[in-house]
C-alpha cells in the first residue's frame, strides 16, 4: 500500500495528498470519478459492480482487512422525507475523521434497502460535505451491530 496518493486537480478540484490507507485501498479498488464542482468527492464508476453492496462489504470486497473494517464506527442517518429522500450511511475512516465513505440508500417500495450510490472522500470533502447536509456524527447515529 502506498504512504501518499494524489487526487484531484482537474474538473474544478483541488490537487490533493491522501495518506489515509483505507481510502487509498478503496479508491485503487474500484474506477472512481469526481463529483463536478465537490472538491474531494468521488462516486463510483464501477455502480453495477457495488450498488448492491452495503458499505461493509464495500470495504470488503476491497481487500480491506476484516479487523480494520470492525474497528471503524457507522453511522445512519434518516432525512426529513420532504428536505431529502435518501438517508445516508456514514464510515469515517482516520481517527480525525476526515475521510470517508458516504453512502446514499436508495429504497424500493416496500422501503427496504434495494441499492447504494457510494461516495469516497477526502480531507477536503468529507466534513464539508456532513456540514452541508446539516449532519454531525454523533451516537444518536451510530450503528451498533454492523450489517454484514
Amino acid at each position: 500500500m502506498e504512504d501518499e496518493f494524489r487526487i484531484g486537480g482537474s474538473k474544478g478540484h483541488i490537487e490533493e495528498s491522501v495518506t489515509d490507507p483505507l481510502f487509498i485501498t478503496l479508491y485503487n479498488a474500484f474506477r472512481w470519478k469526481m463529483i463536478p464542482n465537490c472538491t474531494g468527492r468521488y462516486t463510483c464508476r464501477d455502480h453495477k459492480a457495488v450498488s448492491h453492496l452495503n458499505p461493509s462489504q464495500l470495504l470488503r470486497a476491497c481487500g480491506a482487512e476484516e479487523d480494520t473494517i470492525e474497528s471503524l464506527l457507522e453511522y445512519s442517518v434518516e432525512f426529513d422525507e420532504e428536505k431529502r429522500k435518501d438517508p445516508i450511511l456514514v464510515i469515517p475512516f482516520a481517527c480525525d475523521q476526515s475521510t470517508g465513505l458516504i453512502s446514499y440508500v436508495k429504497r424500493d417500495g416496500g422501503g427496504h434497502a434495494a441499492s447504494f450510490v457510494h461516495t469516497l472522500n477526502s480531507e477536503s470533502g468529507f466534513q464539508r460535505k456532513l456540514c452541508a447536509l446539516g449532519v454531525v456524527l454523533s451516537d444518536k447515529h451510530r450503528v451498533s451491530n454492523k450489517t454484514n
